[in-house]
């Protein structure tokens, strides 16, 4: 499994859906749903339930859900250090504001 499975795995739980998931990651609904099948296949288990309601994770998915998240915090924290070891300085910064300032001010 890849960085790119887990951040997959990881929004399409946030989001709630692959058709979202896709969006924020700029992938295709089936680039998603194919990373999402290859960890089930791989595991051996399904992370999500899959209706016409909606998903839900499983209790499998549940369970390796904290694991997934500590992977990709880990990730983020070394690339942060990497970065100061570099002597730059890098983080996460987020930005709030009306949609109509954002739709004309910020890109996408």
């Amino acid at each position: 499994m890849t960085l790119l499975a887990y951040q997959v795995f990881q929004t399409v739980v946030e989001q709630g859906s692959f058709r979202k998931a896709s969006e924020i990651l700029n992938l295709t609904p089936s680039a998603v749903s194919h990373a999402v099948t290859s960890m089930e296949q791989e595991l051996g288990f399904p992370l999500f339930t899959r209706k016409k309601s909606g998903i839900a994770l499983t209790n499998y998915g549940e369970k390796l859900l904290p694991y997934i998240n500590a992977i990709l915090n880990g990730q983020e924290s070394f690339k942060q250090a990497v970065a100061q070891l570099n002597g730059l300085q890098q983080g996460l910064v987020k930005i709030g504001c009306f949609s109509s300032v954002c739709t004309n001010w910020i890109p996408d």
